[in-house]
């Protein structure tokens, strides 16, 4: 996580063009954009730095399309990357890392991770599941009025705590709403699509947040693979327990 952080905040031109292949020009509008993202700082410069590779679907133009989004979250401040990338090595939980990593809507989260998916790293792949998990479960923390949730990225880690706790105790009622389904799966969902690339076997990109998900996975017993909603749920339901207890 610490290289995601390298590529979030300076991107390397050797890590980026070395791969590179095709006509120059697409090396030169690669280039181009990452000079501009060195110097963004915020959504608008992002947004404009990127348009420059509007047209490139390579791992090089989706890894500043990746950075671009987080970016545009105001996650690479250092105050807010610190903590994101810090908040587990550190002791303070994954709610903190949750916390830190929520972006002000789902669209921009959906976006980046989309992104982000398609990069060259395994670190900004999970880094990407994880800011959009963090966003789904703020919006859902916000809807349940807790006291600092006001906006997605205002609430605090023990507010998500506690979202976390009633989505959980939703799922288990026996008659969850559809909102709390809703939520649990789309979390589920952004894990489901990088986990065998992130966290199975020489593939891991981070222990700490791989282990977690390892351990909600084994504890509910069901395949992560599965198209079935309900053992989709039961994963869900044990990977909010696994954020909010560690």
């Amino acid at each position: 996580m610490n290289k995601t952080a390298a590529v979030i905040l300076s991107l390397s031109m050797g890590a980026l063009l070395a791969g590179c292949e095709g006509a120059q020009s697409e090396k030169d509008m690669i280039a181009e954009a990452q000079f501009c993202l060195d110097e963004a700082t915020d959504g608008p410069t992002a947004k404009a730095c990127v348009s420059k590779i509007a047209g490139l679907d390579t791992m090089q133009a989706n890894t500043l399309r990746c950075a671009a989004g987080f970016i545009e979250a105001e996650v690479t401040s250092p105050r807010n990357l610190s903590n994101a990338l810090n908040a587990i090595s550190n002791g303070e939980g994954a709610s903190s890392l949750l916390t830190s990593l929520s972006f002000p809507s789902v669209t921009l989260a959906n976006e980046t991770f989309v992104s982000c998916n398609k990069a060259s790293t395994t670190g900004l792949k999970l880094i990407g599941a994880m800011a959009k998990s963090a966003t789904l479960l703020a919006e859902a923390a916000k809807s349940f009025g807790l006291s600092s949730c006001s906006t997605i990225t205002a609430c605090s880690p023990a507010d998500l705590e506690n979202g976390l706790q009633q989505l959980a105790d939703d799922i288990q009622s026996g008659n969850p709403s559809a909102q709390t389904e809703q939520t649990v799966l789309a979390v589920v969902a952004s894990i489901q699509t990088v986990y065998t690339s992130t966290c199975t076997g020489s593939s891991t990109a981070n222990g700490d947040i791989c282990n977690q998900i390892n351990n909600a996975i084994s504890t509910s017993g069901k395949d992560i693979t599965t198209t079935n909603e309900a053992e989709l749920l039961a994963i869900g339901k044990e990977l909010l327990l696994q954020w909010k207890n560690n």
